[in-house]
């Protein structure tokens, strides 16, 4: 894929990760809520690229972002977010159908968070090609 077509795919699955789920489970809301944190974390760089293209302000703000020099830094960022989310979502197990569906789908929001963050990766590392 091309850097445009990558952008449009992009954009077609953004919503997919971020978007506050359909959970039928109290204990699964709560622990989505509790993981809420760690996912507005990721959404405002990867917002910007759903809105921009790009994410380039993750390496002048300073404050917010401290450790973050190059692509390869925005990357490590976000598969940390990613693992520790996906580690909590890992240690509590269903106990039921209806939990065991709701596992399912934050499991799902996990994995576009991570084709988020490597596409977002490719789009920034391609610049000068």
């Amino acid at each position: 894929m091309n850097k445009s077509e990558v952008l449009d795919h992009f954009r077609e699955i953004f919503w997919d990760a971020f978007h506050r789920p359909d959970l039928k489970t109290e204990r699964y809301y709560q622990l989505w809520h509790r993981l809420e944190p760690i996912s507005d974390l990721l959404a405002g760089p990867l917002f910007s690229v759903f809105e921009k293209g790009e994410y380039d302000y993750v390496f002048h703000d300073k404050k917010r972002f401290p450790n973050m020099h190059s692509a390869d830094d925005f990357m490590d960022w976000c598969m940390e977010k990613i693992n520790h989310y996906q580690e909590a979502l890992i240690a509590e197990v269903p106990n039921n159908e209806p939990e065991k569906k709701d596992q399912q789908l934050l499991s799902y929001q996990t994995e576009v968070m991570m084709q988020l963050a490597e596409m977002a990766y490719f789009l920034k590392t391609s610049e000068n090609l």
